[in-house]
């Protein structure tokens, strides 16, 4: 049995966000074989993995979602959850304010915020994800909420002109990776992609060498250091192509058909 770990949005999805004809086929032929078993690694909540594992025919397989805050199956079952509390919300609201940026939270009941001014970013993520926006005070949100994550987000211009300054003040705390140009993304400390893997590959008694991990960008690559059975998209960063083993067509070439081609190879 293989476990193949395919990220979502510049990976699965071509460049309209949109499942190709060859890619779903491919996945769901090889979920349907039993030689296989898929997880879909993504920064997305839960609202934006489901339909594209319906899709594919995998959606009561277990899925890495929201960076690897928490591993869920298409009936709510959870494995891992590591989730954010309100002080961290505060403490990244803050730091907004302070630095003229804008922040949101997410949990399963919705993404919300606290500043009226709604940016690129966080449209991308809400249209990404199949949410509505809440804008709220923090001081009127329940002192109990969860959050799966917090994002920093704007116009891709200035996430680049500040993400040293960002990733210098915050990744001593939280986990702080870049899955979007749109967006920088916080968890717990030490959650990611990679680590939730471990644990789902453990679950399921598969091996390391058995599992192989699919992805385009900075946020995939916890799942590179860990898995050395790695494929790396052709529009991926050049960061993730070194740190691949092979190397498969663009996600507008239906590069991921072609990569679990690569994999069959090793189904004996």
């Amino acid at each position: 049995m293989k476990l193949v770990a395919l990220d979502l949005d510049g990976t699965t999805l071509n460049s309209s966000g949109k499942l190709t004809k060859k890619v779903t086929e491919a996945i769901r032929l090889r979920a349907e074989s039993g030689a296989y078993r898929f997880a879909f690694c993504s920064g997305r909540p839960m609202s934006g993995v489901l339909p594209h594992a319906e899709i594919t025919g995998i959606a009561g397989d277990y899925h890495v979602i929201a960076n690897g805050a928490i591993v869920q199956n298409g009936t709510g079952q959870k494995l891992i959850e590591e989730l954010l509390d309100l002080n961290d919300y505060w403490e990244v609201v803050n730091y907004c304010q302070n630095n003229g940026l804008t922040c949101i939270a997410v949990n399963e009941r919705e993404v919300t915020t606290s500043f009226p001014t709604i940016n690129l970013g966080t449209l991308e993520f809400c249209f990404l994800t199949n949410n509505q926006l809440t804008i709220c005070p923090i001081s009127e949100l329940n002192p109990a909420d969860k959050y799966s994550k917090l994002l920093i987000c704007d116009n891709p211009d200035i996430i680049k002109q500040n993400k040293s300054k960002i990733e210098q003040r915050f990744s001593n705390h939280y986990s702080c990776v870049q899955g979007y140009p749109t967006m920088i993304e916080f968890s717990k400390k030490n959650v990611s992609k990679g680590a939730a893997l471990v644990k789902l590959a453990d679950y399921y008694g598969i091996s390391n060498n058995q599992v192989f991990v699919i992805g385009d960008n900075g946020n995939d690559l916890s799942t590179f250091e860990r898995f050395s059975q790695s494929i790396a998209m052709g529009n991926a960063t050049i960061e993730l192509k070194k740190a691949a083993k092979w190397h498969c067509p663009t996600n507008d070439e239906d590069g991921v058909a072609k990569a679990l081609e690569l994999i069959d190879e090793f189904i004996t």
